[in-house]
């Protein structure tokens, strides 16, 4: 699987070079589950050019992960940084100076010893700015291009095995929101919730949450991204809580606000536009459509309904190994769905210093419309 993932992306005939070292990406192309490595790996058409059919690839990582990698990674050549900098193993790498080359191929010298200072490098541009001044300045005449469409495009749409280990991680999300509504009551605060969702996410089996969870409650609602704090929740409180987890490296995305105790007629007039707008977005997701297009079927209607500016931010975005990827529900993404793309749905309609209400769900689109991941009861739920 990583190899023809590797093979896939080596076949770009822009670059002689790619160099990854964002986390995700370290994993989708080796496997490498480790904190800190830099892959290296060379196009087709450099290795072809000198005779070598080898699909090569080069990790380069310190002693915390040199038996991590051979574990994980063993059809990739490891490069021990021991008393070497990142930026140092690379120099050596391209100029073939370092012994490990002679270790992956005879011929493999050739590739880096002619016009090794000449190569066009791909790099993300997830790369520190401090790393990427010091590789530009060592390298010579190489030039690194930030190209990150071309290292993330795979990652957009989802192997069968990843929407197995995401639909996991949903499923996770829904039994922690079913527990949640056993706990919610007037009296505790935010930070409880928080913990809770988290403590039993971690129990069903997840490693880790996928992003930091918000649970907003009363006019706390109203901030889209509200950082947990000690507020207690009180009756005639909407508590919106969106959390997610990782599950073997895929993360999970969901969104439900509720009412403890009785809401208002605005509350439950607001709420039920939120709904509606979720599900008129979700009949539209199907494979061939324009992202942005999707964003309005939602943003319209809440528009039409009065409350345009109050719902300022996209409808959705990718989830994956990292939880906010492309492509996105949003009026500037022009981005045409393919099936088993990986996409939130998730409206919001926010009143300053009153209260809030979004509803997110996780789903995959098909080519004749969308298979819904999270299915917690969407239906106003009032403890």
């Amino acid at each position: 699987m990583f190899e023809q993932r590797r093979e896939k992306l080596s076949e770009t005939d822009e670059y002689d070079a790619i160099m990854i070292d964002s986390p995700e990406n370290l994993y989708y192309y080796t496997g490498f589950t480790g904190g800190e490595a830099m892959l290296i790996m060379f196009s087709q058409k450099i290795l072809k050019n000198r005779g070598i059919d080898d699909n090569v690839a080069f990790i380069i990582t310190d002693s915390r992960y040199y038996e991590q990698v051979e574990k994980e990674c063993h059809d990739i050549c490891l490069i021990r940084l021991d008393d070497c900098t990142y930026v140092d193993a690379v120099k050596l790498l391209l100029t073939g100076k370092l012994e490990e080359i002679d270790k992956v191929y005879d011929k493999l010298s050739d590739v880096f010893s002619n016009n090794a200072h000449n190569y066009k490098i791909a790099i993300e541009d997830t790369m520190k700015l401090s790393r990427y001044l010091k590789l530009n300045e060592s390298l010579g005449n190489c030039k690194l291009t930030i190209d990150s469409e071309l290292i993330n495009a795979p990652r957009m749409v989802k192997e069968e095995g990843e929407i197995a280990l995401l639909k996991r991680a949903e499923q996770i999300g829904d039994e922690a929101f079913a527990h949640i509504l056993t706990v919610l009551k007037p009296g505790i605060t935010e930070a409880e919730i928080a913990l809770e969702l988290e403590f039993f996410m971690k129990k069903q089996g997840a490693a880790k949450l996928s992003f930091d969870t918000i649970v907003a409650s009363g006019s706390n609602s109203s901030m889209p991204h509200a950082q947990v704090t000690g507020r207690v929740i009180e009756n005639g409180d909407f508590v919106t809580m969106d959390f997610g987890c990782v599950y073997k490296g895929y993360c999970s995305d969901m969104t439900r606000t509720v009412a403890v105790g009785k809401p208002t007629d605005e509350m439950k007039k607001v709420y039920q536009i939120v709904l509606d707008a979720n599900l008129r977005a979700m009949d539209g997701i199907k494979a061939g459509v324009k992202c942005s297009d999707i964003d309005e079927l939602a943003r319209g209607y809440i528009r039409e309904k009065g409350y345009g500016k109050c719902f300022g931010h996209g409808l959705g975005h990718g989830v994956g190994l990292y939880i906010h990827e492309e492509p996105r529900f949003s009026p500037k993404c022009d981005v045409i769905t393919r099936e088993n793309m990986v996409i939130t749905d998730e409206p919001g309609i926010y009143l300053p210093g009153r209260f809030g209400v979004r509803i997110e769900d996780l789903v995959v689109v098909k080519k004749n419309g969308c298979e819904r991941l999270s299915n917690s009861i969407k239906e106003l739920v009032i403890l």
